[in-house]
């Protein structure tokens, strides 16, 4: 028999699970989406965190709740909102992101390349600065299919006013000579 004890804990469980997709769909965007450096999306994530748990906190008050649950409302509301809102921005990015630009521009390679977890790097890292985004970026990509004598990348990616998505990218040989495109995969996916 179905009771509202039972319905309220099916609706909590419902929340929880759709809370751990979102947690885990926006993770792995971290590796795909670039931010511009003048995005204030931090600050502004944090602060709507503040103002949720301080009006969670309030309302808690208002109950008649003591001070030291009233604290512990606020710390745990302040750490849901933030850890729910962290990569919103990103996520924003990726799902709006429509205008395709191209650009040309001079690159390094490193080694090993950025992070895939915390003890994993890529193999080799394409290394460039965007000066849409206004910052630097690494990308994966692998020594074999670098031409000899290399300095210039073509780059294709979906732009937002808040960031990017690159999609693929192309040497140019030392000749003028563009190479096939390669498509950016995940630094997980890179081999």
């Amino acid at each position: 028999m179905f009771t509202p004890t039972k319905g309220k804990l099916a609706l909590f469980a419902l929340v929880v699970l759709v809370w751990f997709a979102w947690l885990l769909a926006t993770f792995s965007l971290s590796h795909k989406v670039y931010l511009r450096s003048d995005a204030p999306d931090t600050w502004v994530m944090v602060s709507l965190a503040v103002l949720v748990a301080l009006a969670v906190a309030w309302r808690t008050k208002v109950r008649g709740y003591r001070p030291k649950p009233l604290l512990l409302t606020f710390f745990v509301t302040l750490l849901f909102v933030a850890v729910t809102l962290l990569y919103a921005p990103e996520a924003w990015v990726r799902m709006t992101a429509k205008t395709l630009v191209q650009s040309e521009v001079t690159f390094s390679i490193g080694h090993p390349g950025p992070p895939i977890t915390k003890n994993k790097h890529c193999e080799t890292g394409l290394r460039f600065y965007d000066r849409w985004l206004q910052r630097p970026i690494e990308l994966c990509t692998r020594d074999a299919i670098v031409p000899p004598g290399s300095r210039t990348v073509q780059l294709e990616k979906r732009v937002t006013a808040r960031g990017a998505v690159f999609t693929h990218y192309r040497f140019i040989s030392a000749a003028g000579v563009p190479q096939g495109w390669w498509p950016v995969t995940p630094p997980s996916r890179a081999r």
